[in-house]
């Protein structure tokens, strides 16, 4: 059972349009490193640091880290009520123009990138 502290922490963690896009990107793209999200919001390293801190810490996100990159993705809820506050927010994310803009930078500017270095390894 999720204490009404923990509920109202999560609540809070949504209160911001920053938090708001990271986890539209991190709902969309399963796995975004800080250097990334950066790019795609044109936010700086310190304040999307900071977001992805405090949404780690209410439990939304969670983190892996290999070598010196950390890579962030959208935490399991532990608890019924957890889930179902993700639920709510995530069902209207895709409504707003902000969120489908990020997406589709996020996938101009990654997509083309991926396809560079596909192209790089196939002509060696």
């Amino acid at each position: 059972m999720m204490k009404i502290k923990k509920a109202r922490q999560i609540l809070k963690s949504f209160a911001d349009d920053t938090r708001l896009c990271i986890l539209n990107l991190l709902k969309n793209k399963k796995e975004v490193n800080v250097t990334d999200i950066c790019r795609v919001l044109d936010k700086n390293q310190s304040n999307v640091s900071k977001h992805l801190t405090r949404l780690r810490l209410t439990g939304v996100v969670g983190d892996k880290r290999e070598g010196n990159n950390v890579h962030y993705f959208l935490a399991k809820p532990t608890t019924k009520a957890h889930r179902e506050l993700l639920n709510a927010i995530f069902y209207g994310l895709p409504e707003f123009d902000i969120f489908k803009e990020d997406i589709k930078k996020f996938n101009n500017i990654f997509g083309k990138e991926k396809q560079k270095k596909t192209s790089s390894a196939k002509r060696k």
